[in-house]
């Protein structure tokens, strides 16, 4: 049995399959890529390949080692320029296991929908003809400007509300990450100033061991111990009133740091200093430390 294979359709096909593939990868894996690595990475993968089956490979285990390997590997790098060993095997795995599940896929639309007779038509006899290719190229254009537009907007939404945090109590600081709690509505009531809330496990390393031992009775007791406060002469430590939804009045244990230095690409936001109210837990899979308060982001656009 013999196959007729148009190196120009194969080609095209290869290289609108791993634009899909790059887009679903960023997505998946949190990666930004540039206009210009979004068409570079699927250009070099696509000629590569098809270099592969215009030249005579000696054994197919070298095909396999390349097409699967060394192109996939190639194609990460210049897509994501990743800066370390472990991020760009994270990426080409990522990379890899969609290239599987979208196979499959293909296959399935290919041999079992009327896709794949339309297809066969399509290319019949004399293959890609200019006007057939004209409307893939049209039909890929929109649809990659579909899939990068919506991919920014959803960017640009997941990454607005979070800040890299510097957080300095005295002469020691610890660095996390913030997310803009827009139901974060507490204030120190003598002062009026916001309060933002930190995870005491993120928060303790800085404080001194006194504030330190004041915490850890905070998270025991769920209460305040104002004997140790007194005891102590913790200046540092504010009563902060609060009622959550379906629950009775309580009280949050607030330390006032010296410092909390925001930082989201070009903007630099500075609050001194700053009340953080202590919670056992804020986020459950660690995405954030702190959850910062509306008021300190607002008064400082």
């Amino acid at each position: 049995m013999k196959y007729t294979i148009y190196l120009d359709v194969l080609f095209f096909i290869n290289f609108g399959m791993d634009m899909l593939i790059l887009w679903l990868t960023a997505f998946i894996c949190r990666q930004s890529i540039a206009w210009w690595r979004y068409l570079l990475s699927p250009f070099l993968g696509s000629f590569l390949f098809v270099l592969m089956i215009w030249l005579p490979i000696p054994a197919s285990w070298i095909y396999y080692i390349c097409s699967y390997g060394i192109i996939g590997l190639l194609m990460s790098y210049v897509a994501f320029s990743p800066h370390s060993i472990r991020r760009i095997l994270l990426c080409y795995g990522c990379q890899l296991l969609i290239s599987i599940l979208l196979g499959g896929t293909m296959n399935w639309l290919y041999f079992s929908t009327p896709f794949g007779t339309w297809l066969n038509q399509l290319f019949k006899d004399q293959g890609l003809q200019l006007g057939e290719f004209g409307i893939l190229v049209l039909v890929t254009v929109v649809i990659l400007l579909i899939l990068t537009t919506g991919f920014q907007q959803y960017r640009s939404r997941e990454n607005r509300d979070y800040y890299q945090l510097s957080l300095y109590f005295e002469d020691k600081n610890v660095y996390g990450t913030g997310l803009v709690d827009t139901g974060n509505f507490l204030t120190e009531p003598v002062t009026g100033r916001p309060v933002v809330v930190a995870e005491a496990e993120w928060l303790l390393p800085i404080l001194s061991e006194d504030y330190q031992l004041l915490v850890h009775r905070y998270l025991e007791q769920k209460k305040l111990d104002y004997d140790l406060i007194a005891e102590k002469k913790l200046a540092k430590a504010k009563w902060i009133p609060y009622q959550s939804l379906g629950e009775n009045r309580g009280e949050l244990l607030g330390i006032q740091c010296t410092r909390l230095v925001m930082r989201k690409g070009k903007k630099c936001l500075v609050q001194e200093p700053v009340i953080v109210g202590i919670s056992e837990t804020i986020s459950g899979q660690k995405q954030y430390q702190m959850l910062l308060h509306t008021a300190l982001i607002e008064q400082e656009e």
